[in-house]
């Protein structure tokens, strides 16, 4: 809509007609978002099925304000809280186009060709609830650095992470942002505009699952199937049942530093940097409290073990001071189809170090599978049989009767 400021003419002019200046206003241009969680350039709502929205605070620097006369920022001054004190939900605006993200309560864009705004955004939830866990954000400016810094934290000191709907996320940072922009200057694939939230892992993952197959000694045995917890071949049927998982000593406490210094370039996204994690002690374990039957016999459809777990990123093998193992133990139910009513229980305890299987740490942002490959029919039972001799030859004695 088209807005017209009246100017009036000076009271010498009052005897004339007055003059009228038309001042032509463009519109309001509201605050969209476009987010996605890192550059494989997926969109986030497809990555997590809890992504339905996600956190974000906002600073302004205005023109006239914040702002000396030659767009610097002032550092005797602080900045204004464009969304508040606490900040913003963004999420999908499916009023109009599903494809926006747009904050909770509508913002529109500053006037001045000099104001810009920056974005910290995040999503964080430990226990797969809907609960957020939400990190410290400061923002103020740094005399070292001449230039204005965010600092982002998550401190888990108290609470723990290792629950299997853990999930950590955060945003790069957007510095100096004036209007909605193409995501495409930074490599998103989208096809509307906003502010970019270019989302990363806070937490490392990791998978366990566990298949069976056939026997790789000679001669083999046949494929196994199978079906209703029970793997098995022509001879024999297993049921293969693991116990008492456990990953220990992981942390499941610790604390996350990164920070962000503002650029001082017009529209574009910085990464946070830092040491990243360190744990706490005392160290913690992970567990499947329920045991579970193996079903699948090939790794394409490996059953799960321990399924999608976000974990605090850490070395897992310190010389003489750490290494972390996976124990668990294995029940193997072997019946015989020429036995049927006498099956066969073993109780097998194993012990496997994840240092071992290549592995020397768990990196932020990275995911992390291991196979469990177990094989049932291993060995037939097999004889070699001999005599020690042929009847060895002994005393004749001749009896007469």
């Amino acid at each position: 809509m088209k807005k017209y400021f009246i100017i009036a003419v000076a009271a010498i002019a009052a005897m004339a007609a007055c003059s009228k200046v038309d001042v032509v206003d463009t519109p309001a241009q509201k605050v969209t978002f476009q987010a996605v969680p890192y550059t494989a350039q997926t969109k986030a709502v497809s990555v997590l099925n809890d992504f339905e929205s996600f956190k974000c605070k906002a600073y302004l620097h205005a023109e006239g304000i914040d702002l000396n006369a030659d767009g610097t920022v002032k550092t005797t001054t602080t900045y204004q809280k464009f969304f508040g004190e606490n900040g913003e939900t963004i999420s999908p605006d499916n009023t109009t186009d599903p494809t926006v993200w747009a904050p909770s309560h509508t913002y529109y864009w500053p006037k001045g060709t000099q104001s810009f705004v920056n974005f910290a955004g995040w999503y964080g939830t430990t226990d797969g609830s809907s609960a957020d866990s939400d990190p410290t954000i400061t923002y103020a400016y740094d005399a070292d650095a001449s230039a204005y810094k965010a600092t982002l934290s998550w401190d888990f000191t108290n609470a723990t992470v290792g629950d299997a709907g853990a999930n950590l996320l955060y945003a790069d940072m957007a510095w100096r942002f004036k209007s909605n922009n193409n995501p495409a200057t930074y490599g998103m694939d989208s096809v509307t505009e906003g502010v970019p939230m270019l989302f990363h892992h806070a937490l490392a993952q990791i998978n366990i699952k566990a298949y069976a197959s056939k026997a790789a000694a000679t001669p083999a045995n046949p494929d196994l199937v199978a079906g209703s917890g029970k793997v098995s071949d022509t001879n024999a049927e297993w049921v293969i049942t693991l116990e008492n998982v456990t990953i220990t000593p992981v942390y499941t406490t610790g604390n996350l530093s990164l920070t962000n210094t503002d650029p001082g370039t017009a529209a574009t996204r910085q990464a946070w940097t830092g040491t990243g994690w360190t744990g706490t002690n005392p160290k913690g374990n992970l567990q499947r409290t329920s045991n579970f039957t193996l079903e699948k016999v090939t790794k394409e459809t490996a059953t799960d073990v321990v399924a999608a777990t976000c974990v605090i990123p850490q070395d897992l093998y310190v010389a003489d001071a750490l290494d972390v193992k996976l124990t668990f133990d294995m029940r193997i139910v072997t019946t015989y189809k020429t036995a049927p009513a006498n099956p066969n229980t073993e109780l097998i305890h194993k012990e496997i170090s994840l240092h071992a299987m290549g592995t020397d740490a768990w990196a932020q942002n990275t995911k992390y599978t291991y196979y469990l490959n177990i094989i049932p029919s291993q060995n037939k039972v097999l004889f070699d049989p001999a005599l020690e001799l042929d009847w060895a030859t002994g005393s004749t004695t001749d009896q007469t009767i």
